[in-house]
């Protein structure tokens, strides 16, 4: 098969993610507003802490407070994302999914993550474009991580499902930011129902990508 019908292939539609984002986060919407003031309650017992310590520390504790930050960081987003794939394939969420502890998929993580944040930085001091099509391009190394247990090679394909839809990406990435500062506005109490229809959609998008690559 051509390089050029690959690309052909990968298509999804904004409306449809958007639509079906919506619907789970309506029909769950319970769960994601639990879910949310757990992860709001940890973080901000995390942040107490955190704060405690680092006031306390020289730098050896700083770099070492900052590392152990990273850490937790990862273990939210990947369990985030475990618990939008579950939504998407019609698997029962728990709440404990939003402590993701598979420690060697969080260390790949970790080190992907600071591939692709140097990578992204690169591209914004080169005139801020390519920093954008390397977020968009790398954007879905967390669902394959989660999703297909992979290693590095995660940048790789992430890399390789986006091919011929940056823009189309993009563009859904601008209407999701939309939908967020719409649901900010509706008193912060929009943001329990825009949120999860973001994380859900994008979910979708990844599952309908990755089933064309």
């Amino acid at each position: 098969m051509t390089e050029e019908k690959k690309i052909h292939k990968l298509h999804f539609s904004k409306g449809e993610a958007i639509r079906f984002g919506y619907e789970k986060a309506k029909a769950n919407l319970f769960f994601f507003v639990v879910l949310f003031l757990i992860w709001i309650a940890v973080s901000a017992i995390y942040g107490a802490l955190y704060f405690a310590v680092i006031t306390q520390s020289g730098a050896e504790g700083y770099f070492l407070l900052n590392l152990v930050n990273w850490v937790f960081s990862s273990i939210i987003s990947l369990g985030m994302v475990s618990i939008s794939l579950k939504i998407v394939e019609n698997k029962k969420a728990e709440y404990k999914d939003l402590f993701f502890l598979d420690w060697k998929l969080i260390f790949v993580y970790v080190i992907a993550n600071l591939v692709r944040s140097i990578a992204i930085f690169i591209g914004f001091i080169l005139l801020i474009v390519p920093g954008i099509i390397i977020a968009i391009k790398l954007q879905f190394i967390d669902y394959l991580i989660v999703d297909k247990k992979m290693g590095f090679e995660s940048i790789n394909k992430s890399w390789e499902m986006t091919k011929g839809v940056k823009w189309n990406l993009f563009v859904f990435g601008i209407l999701l930011c939309l939908i967020n500062v719409l649901g900010f506005l509706a008193l912060l109490l929009g943001l329990f129902v825009t949120l999860p229809l973001s994380m859900v959609a994008t979910a979708y998008v990844y599952k309908k990508l990755i089933s064309q690559v």
